[in-house]
C-alpha cells in the first residue's frame, strides 16, 4: 500500500534527522577540525614553536567531537526502532546543511535545558512562573491542563509536570523531538552523560579550557521525578496547525488544510487552562497566527504566560512560502499568494495592544528588560544575553470569540 504524501514527507524528514545525527562526526571533522589542522600545518616551523601546544589542542577538539558523536550513536540505537526507521543508514534520506547545522546547535540546547550549568538561565522564568502558579493553583493541579508550544527538549514541560500539572509539550522539530525523547525515556541517571557543547565555537573564549569543558546531563533523575504519574505528554506538529482555529489563519507551510487536521483543530478549541510560551513568540513568521491559536485553545478564564525576547527568527530570511485562503468546511482553496517569511515583526507593546484590544485577553501583569542567557558558555567574554519580556494575560469571558 502506498503511503499518503504527508506520511512520505514525515518519513523523509525523520530519515534526514536521523542521518544528520549519524553523520555529525564526519561533518564536524570536515567543517570544523580539518581546516584548523591544515592551518596548523601551514605555519612555519618558527611559528609552530610559538604555540607548541596547539596541535594537542586540536586533537582534543577531535576527541570532544568523537564524544558528542557517541552520544548521538546511543540516541540512534534507541530511536531507530521507535520511529520505524530502517536499520541501514545508507538507505536513509540525505540530510542538508541545515539538518547538519542543527546537530551542532542542539548540543547547546541540551546544555541549556538539561544541565546544572544553565539552571540560573532557566530559573529566570521558572521562578516567575512558579510564583504565579502557586498563587493561582494551590490545589487540584492534576485537573489543570497546561500546553507548552515550542517545547524544544521538553525541560520546561517536565518542570511544570513536576509541580503536579497535566502538561502537554508540543514541538515541530524532529531534531528536538528525537533528542528530547532520548533524554527523557532512556532511564538516564543524574549527570550520567557528558557532552561538549562549546567545542564548535572558536571565538570569544577567555581560555581554551572553557571551550573544551564537559557538561553533564541530565541534572535530575527524570524517571524518579515523573515515573508513573502520567502528567506529561508530547505532541508532534506545528502549533497553529494542531491547536489553531479553522478561520482567520491562511493555509501555509505551518498551517495545513486537510479534513483530518481541521477536525483536530476543532476538537482542541477551549481545552487548555494555561498556555506557557518560553523563547517562542519570535519563532513565528506571522505572530498573529500564534495569537489566534492561543486564543482558540485556551478556555475562558485561562492564562497565557510568556517569557522571552523579540529576536524574530525570520527577520533576515529571504525565502517565501505559498499562502492561501480556504473554506473551513470544504477545504476549497482560493487567493493563493507568494508570501515572504519575514515582514511581520511586532514589538512587546504591539502584541499586548493587539491581544488586549482585538483578542479576548486582559493584561494581568507585564515586565520587560529581564536579562537572560540561552545555553551560552558562562565565561564567553562576548556574552550579552537577551532582553526578555514577561507577561501574564487572561482570556476574558466577557469578550466573544467565535472561531471554530
Amino acid at each position: 500500500m502506498d503511503l499518503p504524501e504527508e506520511a512520505i514527507s514525515d518519513q523523509v524528514l525523520l530519515e534526514r534527522t536521523a542521518n544528520s545525527f549519524y553523520h555529525y562526526k564526519d561533518f564536524c571533522l570536515q567543517e570544523i577540525w580539518k581546516p584548523r589542522i591544515l592551518k596548523w600545518k601551514s605555519l612555519s616551523t618558527y611559528q609552530k614553536q610559538l604555540i607548541p601546544w596547539y596541535e594537542d589542542y586540536l586533537n582534543n577538539i577531535r576527541d570532544c567531537i568523537e564524544s558528542n558523536s557517541i552520544f548521538y550513536m546511543n540516541l540512534l540505537e534507541k530511536c531507530v526502532g521507535i520511529w520505524g526507521l530502517g536499520s541501514d543508514p545508507n538507505k536513509w534520506a540525505t540530510p542538508n546543511n541545515v539538518d547538519m547545522g542543527k546537530t551542532v546547535s542542539i548540543l547547546n540546547q541540551i546544555a541549556r535545558e538539561w544541565s546544572a550549568d544553565c539552571s540560573e538561565e532557566r530559573d529566570r522564568f521558572l521562578a516567575l512562573l512558579k510564583d504565579f502558579l502557586d498563587s493561582k493553583f494551590p490545589h487540584d493541579r492534576r485537573d489543570v491542563k497546561v500546553l507548552v508550544p515550542g517545547a524544544g527538549l521538553a525541560r520546561l514541560a517536565v518542570d511544570i509536570a513536576r509541580m503536579g500539572f497535566s502538561t502537554e509539550a508540543n514541538e515541530v522539530s524532529y531534531h528536538m523531538i528525537m533528542v528530547g525523547q532520548f533524554i527523557m525515556d532512556s532511564g538516564l541517571q543524574k549527570d550520567q552523560v557528558g557532552i561538549y557543547p562549546f567545542v564548535h565555537s572558536f571565538s570569544h573564549h577567555l581560555n581554551r579550557r572553557e571551550q573544551l569543558r564537559r557538561v553533564n546531563i541530565p541534572d535530575i533523575n527524570i524517571s524518579e521525578e515523573l515515573g508513573g504519574k502520567g502528567l506529561l505528554s508530547m505532541v508532534t506538529g506545528s502549533f497553529p496547525d494542531l491547536y489553531g482555529p479553522n478561520t482567520n489563519i491562511k493555509q501555509s507551510d505551518s498551517y495545513s488544510n486537510s479534513a483530518y487536521i481541521r477536525e483536530i483543530r476543532a476538537r482542541n478549541r477551549s481545552t487548555k487552562d494555561l498556555v506557557v510560551t518560553n523563547f517562542f513568540i519570535d519563532t513565528a513568521s506571522n505572530v498573529l497566527d500564534y495569537l489566534e491559536t492561543i486564543s482558540h485553545v485556551l478556555k475562558d478564564g485561562g492564562y497565557w504566560i510568556n517569557f522571552g525576547p523579540f529576536m524574530y527568527h525570520f527577520e533576515q530570511d529571504p525565502q517565501t512560502e505559498i499562502t492561501a485562503d480556504f473554506n473551513p468546511y470544504t477545504g476549497e482553496v482560493s487567493n493563493m499568494f507568494v508570501t515572504p517569511l519575514k515582514g511581520l515583526e511586532l514589538s512587546h507593546e504591539d502584541i499586548l495592544s493587539v491581544a488586549s484590544t482585538k483578542f479576548p485577553f486582559k493584561i494581568i501583569h507585564e515586565q520587560s528588560h529581564i536579562s537572560s542567557g540561552y545555553g551560552t558558555n558562562k565565561v564567553d567574554i562576548s556574552m550579552q544575553g537577551y532582553q526578555c519580556s514577561f507577561w501574564i494575560l487572561q482570556k476574558s469571558c466577557d469578550k466573544v470569540n467565535n472561531n471554530i
